[in-house]
């Protein structure tokens, strides 16, 4: 007999691909762009539990992503009674990709490594180069993108109308 979820064409629907998606966005990144979205719409500084409150965040966890958007000079911290976290320059002067740089590095490898150098023969022989593109233009939408664009919810007018769908 199948498990419920399973006969449940929904539910089958919005399982995770099981990290066979061809664009994965990991819950570092999604919690990290979370947070600097958070400091955005604060405007001013907050502590790191009240980071970790607000976007319902581990504070451990949250810890380790502060520090490595801090590193990534995307932070600016604080200590003391009016410490906390703010964000190094404007919402709308980081973009997407300069979110995820820190966070995880290069946008796009191929069975772990990087896309440049992979060597192909025969009939794929130009594959690199296709992989190439793909990151060159995964990199320039998450240029477009900005924090300030994803508070106020206006998204350039060209990305703006994309929809997200299940891959087939």
């Amino acid at each position: 007999m199948d498990s419920p979820d399973l006969a449940d064409p929904g539910l089958r629907r919005r399982r995770s691909s099981g990290g066979n998606a061809v664009v994965s966005i990991s819950a570092k990144v999604d919690c990290g762009v979370r947070v600097l979205c958070a400091l955005a719409d604060a405007g001013g500084a907050m502590t790191a539990g009240q980071l970790a409150a607000s976007q319902d965040l581990s504070h451990k966890y949250l810890e380790a992503i502060l520090n490595d958007l801090r590193r990534g000079a995307l932070l600016i911290s604080k200590r003391g009674a009016d410490g906390g976290y703010r964000l190094a320059r404007p919402a709308s002067e980081i973009s997407l990709s300069d979110a995820i740089r820190p966070l995880v590095g290069t946008l796009a490898e191929v069975r772990g490594q990087q896309l440049e150098g992979m060597g192909y023969d025969g009939p794929a022989e130009h594959l690199g180069a296709a992989w190439v593109a793909v990151r060159t233009n995964l990199q320039t939408a998450l240029d477009q993108v900005t924090i300030a664009d994803i508070v106020s919810g206006a998204l350039p007018e060209h990305l703006a109308g994309a929809t997200c769908r299940p891959v087939d």
